[in-house]
């Protein structure tokens, strides 16, 4: 009797929990209520109540970046991260893009010790709203131990697929995976 009191709540949990990756189509840059406090892009005009253009460095995890904007209200950060591609048809981001947006999100959270909930990756055609979840810290905490291995030792194992190299950065340059296909 437990066991299917059990398996009940799981699946009720299942059902009702938040997915980690939305897409949508929305021409609304950021929700309401937030300002800016840091962007990428330049300006004639400073408000001086922005951070412009920093590289942003994480000692904790020992990352950095420039995301495109950062919003804040109160303790709370909203980021933005621009592509200059389509999506198409795909259900979701780009991993590599996927993976800088989280990444920003720890950078924020241990540089200035904001609460991040989520985020946006903007395409030229659609949008993806980004939840600020455990499993996307683990598994970009996990891809960074990895490419770091690799770097140190020369070894390493690639995640080769279709999918995963259409869009990758070394597809024919030190790889030449995608052109066996």
């Amino acid at each position: 009797m437990w066991i299917v009191i059990i398996f009940l709540l799981f699946l009720i949990f299942l059902l009702i929990r938040p997915k980690q990756v939305k897409k949508i189509k929305s021409k609304r840059l950021v929700p309401f209520g937030y300002t800016l406090f840091y962007t990428d892009q330049n300006t004639k005009n400073k408000n001086p109540n922005v951070i412009y253009k920093k590289i942003l460095y994480s000692e904790k995890y020992n990352i950095q970046g420039k995301p495109d904007f950062i919003y804040k209200k109160f303790n709370t950060c909203y980021i933005i991260e621009l592509k200059s591609g389509a999506i198409k048809n795909e259900s979701m981001p780009h991993t590599g893009d996927l993976l800088q947006l989280v990444a920003y999100f720890l950078i924020i959270e241990d540089l200035y010790g904001y609460k991040v909930k989520k985020g946006k990756l903007i395409y030229s055609d659609y949008s993806f709203i980004v939840h600020n979840t455990r499993y996307l810290r683990k598994y970009l905490l996990k891809t960074l131990e990895d490419m770091r291995s690799m770097l140190k030792t020369g070894q390493g194992q690639a995640n080769c697929s279709f999918v995963h190299c259409k869009h990758c950065m070394c597809r024919q340059t030190v790889c030449d995976f995608y052109d066996k296909l």
